[in-house]
């Protein structure tokens, strides 16, 4: 039995694609996307998150510490990050959740069974499960085992994916879901490589492979200021999306959502600024201009 990663399941989700859905969130990703919103989605182990507001200076994490990495500070216990090795005693003993363990090695059977548990309401919403991350195709095996099963049960497969994904792996996901929510982050490849640490050359054969499927595929573009917001890069998606006769882009703006999880990895925050709503007019009429409809998500 395949087993993998997991980081979150969220349950009556309605973000995630059609009616009410169970969202598994795998862990691992192999971008590292400047804004990422969810930072402890990227690595494939489990990392432990402080959240120093939570905690009530009990002291208890640092009695079960085998390494010396909790430190007090101003009467709380924050963490050493040099000597923390995320094997998560702290955050079992923690009695305000302060300490967090993000990812837990689940079987393909204990995520199906969650998700069954809601089969009356994707019933009568439409709905069914999402598989997201991270990069949810990231899980190999795992992944595809989990897509099957869903499959198998007749639910509705949602994947949200940002396409960097084997080919072999990418076309039997397509065989197996129902809807891609896509995201397109830049068109230039070495842009693609200095935003995400990776260029877009995988990425845009999966994109082209998904919209000459057949399947349903929702465009989304993460919108960031002064990153992939340029006319030249908005001129080129429409070309892009234009061979597929597509005029319709899921857009999502920049937004301040997860920094408090960089603060509780111990990671700098992302360099990145909210849109001013006069600055989002300016890329809105790009988008317009450019034969483009910009749909906010």
């Amino acid at each position: 039995m395949s087993q993998g990663m997991i980081y979150n399941i969220q349950r009556m989700s309605i973000h995630d694609g059609p009616g009410l859905r169970t969202t598994v969130f795998l862990k691992g990703c192999p971008l590292r996307c400047l804004w990422c919103s969810n930072p402890e989605s990227q690595k494939t182990t489990p990392q432990m998150m402080y959240f120093e507001n939570m905690c009530t200076g009990c002291g208890t994490c640092m009695d079960v510490c085998p390494n010396g990495a909790v430190v007090p500070v101003d009467g709380k216990f924050g963490r050493d990050i040099e000597k923390c090795t995320d094997c998560g005693l702290c955050a079992k003993s923690c009695p305000s959740k302060a300490r967090e363990m993000s990812g837990r090695i689940m079987t393909v059977d204990e995520v199906m069974e969650i998700v069954r548990k809601d089969m009356l309401f994707y019933e009568n919403s439409g709905g069914g499960v999402t598989f997201g991350g991270g990069e949810p195709t990231s899980g190999g095996q795992f992944f595809l085992d989990m897509l099957q099963a869903a499959h198998d049960a007749g639910l509705h497969v949602t994947v949200d994916t940002c396409g960097f994904c084997p080919e072999e792996r990418f076309d039997k996901t397509l065989e197996l879901a129902d809807l891609f929510l896509f995201d397109c982050k830049h068109m230039d490849p070495e842009a693609h490589k200095l935003l995400t640490g990776q260029d877009n050359t995988i990425i845009l054969r999966n994109m082209r492979a998904a919209l000459n499927s057949g399947k349903e595929v929702r465009i989304r573009m993460p919108l960031m200021p002064g990153m992939n917001d340029s006319d030249e890069n908005i001129a080129a998606m429409a070309a892009f999306f234009a061979e597929f006769g597509r005029n319709e882009i899921e857009v999502m703006p920049c937004h301040a959502f997860g920094r408090n999880k960089y603060v509780a990895l111990g990671k700098p925050l992302p360099a990145v600024s909210q849109y001013a709503p006069e600055e989002l007019k300016v890329v809105w009429d790009r988008f317009a201009k450019h034969g483009l409809t910009p749909v906010l998500v």
